[in-house]
């Protein structure tokens, strides 16, 4: 599968300035531009999955691309597409690509167009996992998506419970962030809203049906299985992260303070 990859070589000199030293030891080496909308967030894969880069974007859509050659970074290939939202907004009936469904929420109407798009997205850093992220949209929700070797495609594995107000209105996702595993036997997933929630999610390798808070399964998750959610905080979050052995949690917000998280033993 090739993508829209521009080689840079030949633009160097003119991005760089002569009196700059410091300017010039940067070189743009390639340009990614698949995307038909704004990207919205990129993240590079765990090493043991080689040099993959995963970018989303506003038009809906994760793209993961994978370097050629790791010591020629001039030629990247795109090695697979996650079409999370636009398969959504299909399976709605919608009439056109490009059509505007307006809804009525309360007082204010959204435009769908406007209610779509990716905002995070985080990679599993298990080495003895498949490659795994979990994605989180403006839409309110955030998934699981495995590679499967089989269908030879990404496939959603776990849809994580959505960022909604009490009553049930979609709030976008602000950010994702998968846990470092150090000797668990189970993955933990932090994502954040509008809702004003910072919640972890606990997933478990083995095989299961439903999950039991609000998540759900496909028959590609044979393994991996949703084992419940925890809100931490009601107040503004916009980041999250993770320290290195994946026990401890940070947040940050409109409040002016970094809060952390860890598990009382």
């Amino acid at each position: 599968m090739t993508g829209g990859v521009t080689n840079n070589n030949n633009n160097n000199n003119n991005n760089t300035s002569s009196g700059d030293t410091a300017a010039s030891r940067w070189v743009q080496k390639a340009t990614l531009s698949d995307a038909r909308r704004a990207v919205t967030t990129v993240e590079f894969a765990p090493r043991h999955l080689g040099l993959r880069l995963a970018s989303g974007s506003a038009d809906g859509v994760v793209r993961i691309y994978e370097a050629l050659d790791t010591m020629n970074l001039n030629h990247w290939k795109l090695d697979g597409v996650i079409e999370a939202e636009v398969e959504e907004t299909a399976d709605n009936n919608n009439e056109a690509a490009g059509q505007q469904i307006i809804m009525n929420i309360g007082d204010n109407l959204l435009s769908s167009n406007e209610n779509m798009g990716v905002s995070s997205l985080s990679w599993c850093t298990g080495r003895f996992e498949p490659a795994t992220l979990v994605v989180g949209f403006s839409s309110g929700r955030a998934s699981v998506y495995r590679y499967d070797e089989g269908a030879r495609s990404w496939l959603e594995v776990i849809r994580l419970p959505n960022h909604a107000t009490a009553n049930g209105v979609p709030r976008g996702v602000l950010d994702v962030a998968w846990a470092p595993n150090v000797g668990r036997s189970y993955h933990l997933i932090a994502t954040c809203g509008k809702d004003n929630r910072l919640k972890v999610h606990r997933v478990k390798r083995g095989r299961g049906g439903k999950g039991e808070e609000g998540g759900s399964q496909t028959a590609a998750s044979s393994s991996l299985v949703y084992e419940g959610t925890e809100d931490l905080d009601h107040s503004e979050v916009w980041r999250c992260q993770w320290n290195l052995t994946g026990t401890v949690l940070a947040s940050s917000g409109d409040c002016g303070v970094v809060k952390l998280f860890k598990v009382r033993l």
